[in-house]
């Protein structure tokens, strides 16, 4: 453990601590510690960190903003943060960069500054820029992948851009290497004020597109108004729990067909306010929160036949790391 953590400390723009709570960096506030917990300045540092990773054959996991995370109370080993990539540039005439750790509220802030639209009904949504992009993060019949245009993937071997086509980004899913991480992404962007959440003719690739300032601030007040009014943000939770299993058919409509709001585990408790929604009340374990998941998932299946799938990520503890 110590040669590991003098080995890793030895690449520049790296900042390594050891037994870090995960709890308090995640929005559901459940679960144990990182063994190691590793921040990368660069993405120079981050293409470091990998090909020492891969070399030493050392297993580790990604952490966002933590909005669609739980995380068991075990804990786990090696966590690689990319909280400060955090940066945000117009790099051409029809693109803009994002770094994969900038938070979706972060860059919704910097479409109001500088006056682009498109990506209000996104606003709420508690993610990372990346995170959001590797499960293709939507709301509001908007989904961010369609406003890819380039993702900045880094491996081992080091960091590439990639085109996007139509069979990257699926719902709530994303076909993005698996041994690669996305660093950073580039959007596409329309200079032209009459496209609003523009789209080509497939109905696919949408746009950024110029607007006045207070128009995407109001846009956004909107749709948050519209979140509140139907989802407990002001509580801890890990965002929707269950993807929607077929088209025209919600998961929080078969949760609460099966008289599951309200219903708790704990401190872990089925929504009142939406049924997709597990919160946590004060002092919920991550146990607490996986058996009324799969309490859940049994009761819907027994009353429906549909098996609901987690949209939510779980990270398992792990005995060995390396």
């Amino acid at each position: 453990m110590r040669q590991f953590l003098k080995d890793i400390c030895k690449i520049n723009g790296v900042i390594c601590k050891e037994d870090v709570p995960l709890a308090p960096l995640t929005t559901m506030r459940v679960g144990g510690k990182a063994k190691i917990f590793i921040t990368p300045n660069t993405v120079d540092a981050l293409e470091k960190l990998l090909r020492f990773f891969y070399r030493h054959q050392i297993s580790y996991k990604v952490l966002g903003n933590g909005s669609n995370l739980i995380v068991e109370d075990e804990g786990v080993g090696v966590v690689l943060s990319l909280s400060h990539l955090n940066g945000i540039c117009r790099t051409g005439y029809d693109n803009v960069y994002v770094e994969a750790g900038c938070s979706l509220s972060g860059f919704l802030r910097w479409c109001i500054d500088n006056g682009y639209t498109g990506m209000e009904p996104l606003a709420g949504i508690p993610g990372s820029f990346g995170g959001a992009v590797f499960m293709n993060a939507g709301a509001n019949g908007v989904s961010i992948g369609d406003f890819v245009k380039e993702l900045f993937v880094t491996t081992a071997a080091g960091s590439t851009w990639l085109e996007t086509g139509k069979d990257i980004f699926n719902y709530r899913t994303s076909a993005i290497p698996k041994d690669g991480l996305v660093s950073a992404v580039r959007l596409r962007i329309r200079e032209n004020d009459n496209v609003k959440h523009s789209q080509d003719r497939l109905g696919r690739q949408r746009a950024l597109a110029l607007s006045k300032s207070y128009l995407v601030r109001d846009n956004i007040r909107q749709f948050m108004r519209k979140r509140l009014s139907s989802q407990p943000l002001g509580q801890a939770s890990a965002g929707c729990v269950f993807k929607n299993p077929l088209p025209g058919c919600s998961a929080w409509s078969l949760i609460a067909a099966c008289s599951l709001q309200g219903f708790r585990m704990g401190d872990a408790q089925v929504s009142p306010k939406h049924a997709n929604f597990i919160v946590n009340l004060g002092h919920a374990s991550s146990h607490d929160v996986l058996s009324l998941i799969g309490l859940i998932k049994k009761r819907v299946w027994e009353n429906t036949g549909v098996v609901l799938k987690e949209e939510v990520v779980v990270w398992h503890h792990e005995k060995e790391f390396w």
